[in-house]
């Protein structure tokens, strides 16, 4: 993957990456992917009403994408203390490469061009560059088939003795391969904490 800067920056409204409460004795990694998908199991659907929207633009994309916020205003809790002259500027960065919609075939090209985006905003790091391609990626159809290894997903992925910048699915256990690249992200970022549970 291409980029070399290392800052590090629930439904429709957002999720945090806090860890689920529950007990966590004698849990299995089963058990906490099925409580992950009982809570998450729509919520990209649900997040591609809002990001993916057809009826936008692709100039319109792109600004719903990088400034963060749904349509009550309120912004993404992943960017909410990222300041939003900086998102703003991330989106005219974008803006000025001139780059259209038909020019990206996979998610990888889409997360690449966005990572460069933010290596140029001082103040935009992995997350926000994950989050905007994720977004950009529903409005193009375009979804994650590597594991981005950001944030508190890489913690969770630590776990497993599995690090860098990316990893591919097969290198998960089965129980998180079955759940595909975009929830397995998500998974790792939330149940970090439960999962060491696994490994006492």
């Amino acid at each position: 993957m291409s980029g070399d800067c290392k800052q590090t920056s629930g439904k429709l409204g957002g999720h945090s990456c806090d860890s689920n409460p529950a007990s966590q004795n004698q849990r299995t990694l089963a058990d906490w992917v099925n409580d992950y998908l009982g809570d998450f199991g729509t919520y990209y659907q649900d997040q591609a009403q809002w990001w993916g929207d057809r009826t936008l633009t692709w100039d319109a994309a792109l600004e719903r994408a990088w400034l963060s916020r749904f349509a009550d205003g309120k912004k993404h809790r992943h960017q909410y203390r990222v300041p939003s002259n900086k998102l703003a500027e991330g989106l005219n960065v974008s803006r000025h490469d001139g780059k259209q919609a038909q020019q990206f075939k996979t998610f990888a090209e889409l997360h690449d061009w966005v990572e460069s985006v933010t290596c140029r905003v001082k103040g935009l790091g992995e997350t926000t560059a994950y989050d905007v391609a994720q977004r950009l990626g529903m409005w193009l159809n375009l979804a994650p088939d590597l594991v981005y290894l950001h944030a508190g997903t890489a913690k969770g992925a630590a776990l497993f003795k599995i690090t860098g910048k990316t990893s591919f699915l097969s290198f998960f256990p089965v129980e998180i391969q079955k759940i595909g690249a975009s929830h397995a992200e998500n998974f790792l970022c939330i149940y970090k904490d439960n999962l060491k549970s696994l490994f006492k």
